[in-house]
């Protein structure tokens, strides 16, 4: 049984698998993906194992790369790491907005920059 595009939200930390024979190159749809309430029996089955699966919320709108059969789970393979890529590009943002920057004027002479970030970094330039 396949998602429709009202699922996606509900279902978007759900394991992606397909349910229909895909092509490479087709843009991974609501429709292309199996419903996650099925996915227990068919691991149980071992019709496949979800180990290295995607999740639906970061497969949707995310291009083939290969031809895969129906049941078959999308993995970073199936979609020539192009999750990933996109996933370390929010992580390198979340990182980026942590960062907490003070600066300060000591003796009219310095301007001293504190950055910390796990570590402490502590710039001293003269004026």
């Amino acid at each position: 049984m396949l998602i429709t595009n009202e699922n996606v939200k509900e279902y978007t930390d759900k394991p992606a698998v397909f349910a229909i024979k895909i092509e490479a190159g087709t843009e991974i749809a609501a429709e292309h993906l199996e419903h996650p309430m099925f996915l227990d029996d068919m691991v149980s089955s071992n019709l496949f194992t979800l180990e290295n699966a995607l999740t639906i919320g970061q497969v949707i709108g995310v291009k083939t790369v290969k031809d895969c059969d129906a049941f078959t789970p999308v993995t970073e393979e199936v979609v020539g790491g192009a999750v990933k890529l996109a996933q370390k590009e929010e992580v390198v943002k979340e990182k980026v907005q942590e960062v907490q920057t003070e600066m300060a004027e000591q003796d009219g002479n310095t301007i001293i920059i504190s950055i910390k970030e796990g570590k402490d970094i502590y710039l001293e330039l003269p004026l």
